[in-house]
């Protein structure tokens, strides 16, 4: 979670720094004319289209604030760009059937419909439903990005190859769908192997660093943007500061380029400075490094001491220990924060310096007094919380959220309410059936108290579900009752309530949710699937 760059932008400052750039990032992202037409004659061209480079070298700023405006300037049917974050405004034990990569994508994909009605459909199903047809009868082109799918691939987590498997079915199925896949040149090959195994067509696209050409005039016109007082010789500078040198071709590195002239802009070039002078690039490691520290729980001087050893290393590159205890020793998920970050990159016999020019800022931090950081807002803690659920590590997901809920006042009570349910979903996802339960009714009483029906009927339906599988099934039908008489024009919930009536051996009352379901068209491929067993299993046709 970055928050050194979060959007909150100088007026006069167009470089973004570390973060992305976004669709209204449009205006000033240069340099990339002939990647965007290469991408676009891809996505437009293939079923499935795999756009990969390393870390930082800029795929989701191509994505975001290049082809899809591009083609949403000509009327394409395009859907929002997808990343992978799972919400407990929908706990996961409502339908804890349905792969939880598969609720986030379209959740992505449909924010308005969440969580009311895109929870339970299946990827194949919802992108049907989102079909078109031209003046000619014929399917009209949908676009659909899946952007960042490092949290997916990175290791084998719980549900990723049903999930894959579901990505490329659609890929191959759905007609008209053109979907879009992104990715770090260190997961492509794990990738290809899994889109060879089902042998889907698809188109690669490779993105690397700026071509010298293109970063002189990424400098020189978002300068220009930045007005008047910087003239040629600050473009070249930044240009040059940002260039791996001659052994590279002279490339230069994007993040480092957006970061260095950030600072350009906010510092002022100075009688004597080149962009991103040390000090001022050395506070913005130490920054990065305090973040990244203080989302894994961990003392800032043990990345610290890390990053210099990676320094010393050179291309030899430095490991990362297989296990390592949170809050003690350096961790893996600690090392892909320093990655996310751009600090440094897949390479040697494990991670190397992502860019030469950090290694001097980086060796002087020791002597480097900080600012520090400002605590971590609840809406920020709980973004840390969902992104380290998402990643599989329930352990960090559970402890900021319980920070959070220690943390300050009693405000903002929703998400309060969300923190409580999520620590339902981790306890759920660790086999701690009574936890959840004890969680999730917390959390009912924190959203009946903000009004908010549906969500408390989705918490009790997940209350239930717990009860259920711990052996408690006359606890699990009571709270399923009480949850079906809030439910009002909500397919995915109704569906969770069928799924739990038809575990709990109440077939007829399944049978007879689930059909209400069917009324009109909200049904969910969830509800489909279920009341197929349940019409299986009692023989009736």
């Amino acid at each position: 979670m970055l928050r050194i760059s979060d959007g909150r932008d100088h007026p006069r400052n167009p470089f973004v720094g570390a973060r992305p750039f976004g669709d209204r990032d449009r205006p000033v992202f240069f340099g990339r004319g002939e990647a965007t037409a290469e991408l676009l004659d891809a996505w437009r061209g293939s079923r499935l289209t795999v756009l990969h480079g390393e870390c930082g070298v800029g795929k989701s700023s191509l994505l975001r604030a290049a082809a899809v405006p591009a083609l949403t300037d000509t009327g394409a049917a395009v859907l929002p760009v997808g990343t992978l974050c799972f919400d407990p405004a929908f706990p996961a034990a409502v339908l804890p059937e349905q792969n939880p990569y598969t609720r986030a994508l379209i959740a992505a994909w449909d924010p308005v419909a969440f969580p009311s009605h895109s929870p339970g459909t299946s990827i194949a199903d919802f992108l049907r439903s989102r079909a078109d047809t031209d003046r000619h009868g014929g399917a009209r082109p949908l676009f659909a990005a899946l952007d960042q799918t490092e949290v997916l691939l990175r290791g084998d987590r719980p549900g990723r190859r049903r999930f894959v498997e579901e990505i490329l079915a659609a890929a191959e199925t759905v007609t008209g769908l053109r979907l879009l896949v992104t990715t770090r040149t260190d997961h492509l090959d794990g990738l290809r192997r899994l889109i060879d195994k089902y042998e889907v067509d698809h188109t690669e696209v490779g993105l690397g660093p700026l071509a010298p050409e293109a970063g002189a005039e990424a400098a020189r016109r978002t300068l220009a943007a930045a007005g008047t007082r910087f003239g040629r010789s600050a473009a070249d500078r930044l240009v040059e500061a940002a260039s791996a040198g001659a052994e590279d071709g002279g490339r230069v590195d994007p993040v480092l380029f957006q970061v260095l002239g950030r600072l350009l802009c906010e510092h002022g070039p100075g009688p004597s400075e080149r962009p991103g002078a040390d000090a001022d690039l050395s506070a913005f490691l130490a920054r990065s490094i305090e973040e990244a520290a203080a989302e894994h729980l961990v003392p800032p001087d043990v990345p610290h001491a890390w990053l210099r050893r990676v320094v010393a290393a050179g291309r030899e590159g430095v490991g990362v220990p297989d296990h390592g205890h949170r809050g003690q020793v350096l961790t893996r998920g600690l090392v892909h924060g320093l990655q996310d970050r751009h600090l440094v990159a897949a390479g040697g016999d494990g991670y190397v310096l992502r860019h030469p020019r950090l290694a001097r800022p980086l060796m002087a931090l020791y002597s480097h007094a900080g600012k520090g950081l400002r605590p971590w807002s609840l809406d920020e803690l709980l973004g840390l919380a969902r992104a380290a659920h998402t990643r599989g590590e329930h352990g960090l997901a559970r402890e900021h959220a319980l920070r959070a809920l220690r943390s300050g006042p009693r405000r903002p009570p929703r998400t309060r309410a969300l923190l409580t349910s999520l620590l339902g979903d981790v306890a759920f996802a660790e086999g701690d059936h009574e936890a959840a339960a004890g969680h999730y009714a917390e959390a009912a009483t924190l959203f009946e108290a903000l009004g908010e029906d549906a969500a408390v009927a989705r918490v009790l339906v997940a209350q239930a579900r717990s009860h259920l599988v711990a052996g408690h099934r006359s606890r699990a039908l009571g709270g399923l009752t009480a949850a079906a008489n809030r439910v009002h024009g909500d397919p995915s919930l109704s569906t969770g309530i069928g799924q739990a009536l038809w575990r709990a051996g109440q077939g007829a009352l399944a049978r007879e949710v689930l059909d209400g379901v069917f009324v009109g068209t909200g049904a969910t491929s969830e509800a489909r699937r279920t009341r197929a067993e349940v019409i299986a299993s009692s023989g009736r046709g």
